[in-house]
């Protein structure tokens, strides 16, 4: 059974993957808060709390993590924490349930939970330079996207803290097994869902994860993707220095009210007036532009996005359409594009083209679908877009 959120009926982390009891939800402050509870010293607990978590997420394999009491007595932990953290969980909340490898070297891996057999899928994307693994915060979406597989399915619940890292966990150690290069060090919260609509438990995760005593990732390599929630962009700043990407795909109201759903409740000029207010100094936002074939890559949407995020210190990455829920909706020729970029670039906005990953085995953007896949009952009917 699901927790509901009483102020919209959004499930909230489901009862069986409440992550009070997987080791991966605790970040060194959680894990001090709960030894300190338990009557230890402040002082103590947070040199137990640094040692469990440097312990169990510093390695890159997949093996088991040593557990139990003689494994805290050899890290140097006082007997008086030993039963607090012998009940914490240290098996990954996640099973790998498919993987899919696509021809250009992209991985499309379909996790299972553990707690109630929900599915969620990442993406490994290894690159010249990097690999980028691509990460979910939810099962399914509520925000109902119109070129986006995942917005088709509508949220079936939250993601705990432990769920969201164990994606990263997983994947980190079949790259490291099958001898990936280079490796991994860039995370992308681009998955299924919308992060803002979980933030507690991503903020949680982004602790872990950007901790150089468990997964050392730079804050700078890390980027969180939001539709445009704007009421949660000041929490968001607040509680970590990853970066932020927004998707806007419309450089007008009326377009982006068509595809987005949320552009009703936060139109163009109040999400931009909450990005200016709320992003700190020195800072920088990326914008996502996904193009559509003589929809939204005219030259003249292009002067509207120029000037729309002319006031913020961002780039633009422009990322041609992938095949998706709705067939009418195609990537634009490469003339189009390149015209499209030419006259962005044109207003002094730093763009950058977004190339298609994965597509062939269903891993690019927009296109991950979880149970769906796995159920291999997809349907195209899905309204299409006035011209």
């Amino acid at each position: 059974m699901d927790v509901l959120d009483k102020r919209g009926g959004i499930p909230l982390v489901s009862r069986a993957a409440r992550g009070d009891t997987l080791l991966a939800s605790h970040d060194a402050g959680s894990l001090t808060e709960r030894l300190v509870a338990r009557g230890g010293s402040p002082s103590a607990a947070r040199s137990a709390a640094a040692r469990i978590v440097r312990h169990a997420f510093s390695r890159d394999d997949a093996a088991e993590i040593p557990w139990g009491r003689s494994t805290f007595a050899d890290l140097g932990i006082g007997a008086w924490a030993h039963e607090a953290l012998d009940a914490l969980d240290p098996a990954p909340a996640l099973t790998l349930h498919e993987r899919a490898p696509a021809e250009d070297g992209t991985i499309r891996l379909l996790f299972r939970a553990r707690a109630d057999g929900a599915l969620v899928e990442s993406v490994l994307i290894p690159g010249p330079g990097r690999t980028t693994l691509c990460i979910s915060s939810q099962v399914g979406c509520a925000r109902a996207c119109a070129f986006c597989e995942t917005g088709r399915l509508g949220l079936e619940r939250q993601l705990a803290a432990g769920e969201i890292i164990d994606q990263v966990r997983l994947a980190r150690a079949i790259f490291h097994e099958a001898g990936g290069a280079p490796p991994l060090s860039n995370l992308v919260f681009m998955g299924m869902g919308e992060p803002f609509d979980n933030l507690p438990e991503v903020l949680r995760a982004l602790r872990l994860l950007t901790d150089d005593r468990a997964f050392g990732f730079a804050p700078s390599r890390v980027t969180v993707s939001t539709v445009g929630v704007a009421d949660k962009l000041p929490a968001f700043f607040a509680g970590t220095r990853a970066e932020l990407a927004v998707s806007l795909n419309a450089p007008d109201d009326e377009r982006r009210r068509t595809i987005m759903p949320i552009n009703t409740r936060f139109p163009l000029a109040a999400l931009r007036d909450a990005i200016v207010g709320a992003l700190p100094p020195g800072r920088r936002v990326l914008f996502e532009y996904v193009l559509f074939d003589r929809w939204n890559d005219a030259p003249e949407d292009a002067d509207l996005l120029a000037a729309y995020v002319r006031p913020i210190r961002c780039r633009v990455n422009v990322i041609p359409c992938n095949p998706g829920p709705d067939p009418s909706l195609r990537p634009p020729t490469q003339e189009r594009l390149d015209a499209f970029v030419a006259r962005l670039s044109s207003h002094g906005v730093t763009t950058l083209v977004r190339r298609p990953r994965g597509r062939d085995v269903g891993g690019a953007c927009g296109q991950l679908a979880g149970a769906r896949r796995a159920e291999r009952t997809f349907s195209l009917a899905t309204p299409k877009l006035p011209t």
